[in-house]
């Protein structure tokens, strides 16, 4: 893959993605691996690589999958121990049982699901260990890197003697150091200590000659000697003799090791070379959980399609001190292949061209990158830069001339395959000659049909951008209240540099703006004017439409209201029904029971007078109780009577009536009920409605309790005021205030006319008026409500 210049790595600040992904390489060899990653071209290679990466991202997350995720160097041992005969150390020994131990469980886990991960698999050559290496070696050196005791019956008794030899060694001289202090030959708080591996103790060299034994060393001034007493003499060679033969043994066991070791050399190379791949994918897992990462989806054409995409150096810093990154948003094909940015300076032009430039060079390097699932990044032949200050001393260049020597590269280089970024495209020199040949340039890399970005403040090329196929404008978004940038990018129009309105809010002179104005001609002015005119259009346009979204959604939640209300009395219409039936039944039931009961009596007695008269006054009787239950009576309704649906607690107020059908008013929801199953109800409508809010999910009383007759809109936004002001209304008009505060501040009144013209026209405002001027005066606005 072609890039230009040498140092794009530095310019797009991949360099510093480099070091983090070289940081996160356990093993020297992956290491250089990561060191030595460059982009690629080809489409197998490149899909073969960011699948590697996606796979061991997914095995990091699974909680089923077990494997090791530690990758030491073995390969330096596998040389050392090439040559027969030869060995390593315990503590090499214990390295290379980690590495030995790491390559089994990846066996193992390919055995078993590698069908899963096949890019991972691909990379295991068919490696096959022999598993009791693993086992050899474990019972052979222990966690810190030493030779067990249990290696070798030889090994475990020559120790258990060595042991033996030192407690008998330490106790003789024990004796001869009690005695030495008791004849004051040494100082009262002398200890034990070793020279040349054998037990000394320290004599005043005054007294040397009044022990026999052996002078090992002495003392910086000449005061102290050092010896081994007579008495432990042999004692201590016993236990040198007994090391030496100890050391034997432990060499025997080495090479005993190394040659099981050897005998597998060929799979463990393999398995070196597995484990320092697996080391710098593992590694690009790291850098995605990082830098928030995924691997993209790739298409063979040339397509830069960024969804939600962040710049990752970005990201880290604003990560570490708590702030958010505004996402980047572009997609450009081949009907818009080059998009040109403008906008204010500091907005966030240079930002977004670096960041496409280096996602995409992260992306055919194979690595994750900081963008959204639905982005789509395609695959270009060359990459071409030129960003910043690229004056060359040792050349004799100046920063133009830099620039044009980029552009001839450019021009010579670029094909269809190409992506090229130039910031701040045709600085440096005359704007009227720079901006002609800026704009040359471009129409011949768009003749080329290359793909790439450019950021400028020159109006021509914001004209072509327009009117040329295959150019497009973006544009960096700007608070035009707060006169500050948004760093969010919008494609389709061209953006202003404001120059005149920071020069202002700076503080410049009014008469220096003006002048500036009148002197650079009406057509300039015009068009920057033209630019602010429709920005400041698409805002109102924007706060129009959340405005609208926030009506519908009201209007939703009342439809809902209604359905709700409307779907629980047509409830309790059916249980009523039901209730009635039921009543009903139980009655006949009860009737036919006693008409039974009667002529049973009767036919019982034989049709005596007492008897049959007796039986049909308790007929009169229950047909008497049954004749004086309450019956409803048709009650006249009218216009404004306060009704209730038979067997409902809830209340409203008849609106109108028609025919048999009555639309009534349940608190604000208005249902068409039928005049029979409306009764006059004592209760207002106010309390029942307020319950049936509760029913809904809605609690007025504890709404009407905590409910904050003032807000502050200070500092915000003018689309956030206006739908604070809005909601905040809403909500006093809900519990019922007669009046609210909304504090401001004076500033420049922008707040407050934002609040004027909510209010203004509003039906259920009284009036508006400013504060006392003790109290805020016009940096507060109180609203009467009816």
């Amino acid at each position: 893959m072609k890039v230009y210049p040498q140092d794009i790595e530095e310019k797009l600040g991949f360099d510093q993605i480099r070091k983090y992904l070289i940081q996160f390489c356990q093993s020297l060899r992956g290491a250089q691996l990561a060191q030595k990653a460059k982009p690629t071209e080809k489409y197998e290679v490149l899909v073969k690589w960011l699948a590697q990466a996606k796979e061991m991202i997914r095995l990091k997350g699974s909680s089923e999958d077990k494997v090791s995720f530690e990758f030491p160097d073995i390969d330096d041992y596998l040389i050392r121990i090439k040559v027969p005969g030869s060995f390593l150390d315990p503590l090499d020994f214990h390295e290379l049982k980690r590495g030995v131990n790491t390559l089994s469980s990846w066996v193992l886990f390919f055995q078993k699901r590698g069908e899963d991960y096949p890019e991972l698999l691909s990379l295991s050559s068919q490696i096959e260990l022999d598993p009791n290496l693993a086992i050899h070696i474990d019972k052979t050196i222990d966690d810190r890197g030493e030779v067990k005791d249990s290696a070798s019956r030889e090994l475990a008794e020559v120790r258990s003697k060595i042991a033996k030899s030192e407690r008998a060694v330490r106790s003789a001289i024990q004796k001869v150091l009690k005695k030495a202090k008791a004849d004051q030959f040494t100082e009262e708080d002398s200890t034990l200590t070793v020279r040349d591996g054998r037990l000394v103790i320290p004599i005043k060299a005054e007294h040397k000659k009044r022990i026999r034994g052996f002078v090992h060393d002495e003392s910086a001034t000449g005061q102290t000697v050092f010896m081994e007493p007579g008495e432990v003499l042999d004692l201590n060679n016993q236990v040198r003799e007994l090391k030496y033969a100890e050391k034997r043994e432990v060499i025997r066991i080495l090479i005993e090791l190394s040659d099981h070791v050897r005998a597998n050399l060929k799979d463990l190379k393999s398995g070196a070379s597995l484990l320092e791949k697996l080391d710098f994918i593992h590694a690009k897992a790291l850098l995605a959980s990082h830098i928030n990462g995924i691997v993209p989806e790739l298409v063979k054409s040339t397509q830069c399609a960024l969804v939600n995409a962040l710049h990752p150096l970005l990201y880290l810093t604003h990560k570490e001190s708590g702030k958010s990154v505004v996402p980047l948003n572009l997609d450009l094909d081949h009907q818009k292949r080059i998009l040109i940015i403008s906008g204010p300076n500091a907005g966030g032009k240079s930002v977004a061209l670096k960041t496409v430039g280096l996602l995409q060079y992260m992306a055919q390097t194979g690595l994750p990158v900081s963008v959204g699932e639905e982005s789509k990044m395609g695959l270009f032949s060359s990459i071409f830069i030129d960003i910043g200050d690229t004056q060359s001393i040792e050349d004799d260049l100046s920063t133009y001339s830099s620039h044009l020597t980029s552009m001839k590269y450019f021009l010579k280089n670029t094909d269809k395959k190409s992506m090229f970024l130039i910031d701040e495209f045709g600085k440096g020199t005359e704007p009227q000659f720079g901006g002609a040949i800026a704009e040359s340039v471009l129409h011949e890399l768009n003749k080329k049909r290359a793909f790439g970005i450019v950021t400028t403040h020159y109006q021509n090329l914001k004209k072509i951008g327009d009117e040329t196929p295959g150019l497009i404008n973006g544009a960096m978004k700007y608070d035009l209240d707060a006169l500050e940038p948004l760093f969010e990018l919008e494609v389709g129009k061209p953006g202003s540099s404001f120059a005149f309105e920071i020069a202002g809010k700076i503080g410049l002179p009014y008469s220096i703006i003006e002048s500036a104005r009148s002197k650079i001609g009406s057509s300039h002015v015009a068009y920057d004017q033209l630019l602010n005119q429709l920005e400041k259009e698409k805002d109102k346009f924007e706060k129009l439409s959340k405005k609208l979204s926030a009506d519908q959604a009201d209007i939703s939640k009342v439809r809902k209201d209604y359905e709700d209300l409307r779907s629980m009395l047509e409830d309790d219409k059916k249980r009523i029904i039901k209730e009635a039936k039921q009543e009903a039944r139980h009655i006949i039931d009860n009737a036919n029971k006693d008409v039974e009961r009667v002529i049973r009596e009767i036919k019982e007695s034989k049709a005596s007078k007492e008897r049959t008269k007796a039986a049909r006054d308790k007929l009169d009787e229950k047909k008497s109780s049954l004749k004086s239950k309450p019956v409803s009576k048709a009650v006249k309704l009218k216009e404004g009577d306060v009704v209730r649906v038979v067997g409902q607690e809830s209340s409203g107020t008849i609106q109108k009536i028609k025919g048999k059908q009555a639309e009534v008013l349940f608190g604000s929801m208005k249902s068409i009920v039928s005049i029979e199953k409306l009764q006059k109800a004592n209760n207002t409508p106010q309390v029942s409605y307020q319950k049936k809010v509760k029913k809904l999910g809605i609690d007025l009383t504890s709404k009407m309790a905590n409910f904050d007759h003032e807000i502050s809109i200070r500092g915000m936004r003018a689309d956030e005021a206006l739908g604070k002001v809005e909601s905040f209304i809403d909500e006093a008009l809900l519990v019922g205030a007669d009046e609210i505060r909304i504090v401001h501040g004076k500033g420049h009144g922008v707040l407050r006319e934002i609040v004027r013209n909510v209010t203004k026209g509003h039906p259920s405002v009284a009036g508006v008026a400013d504060e006392h001027a003790d109290r805020g005066g016009a940096g507060i606005s109180i609203i009467k409500l009816q």
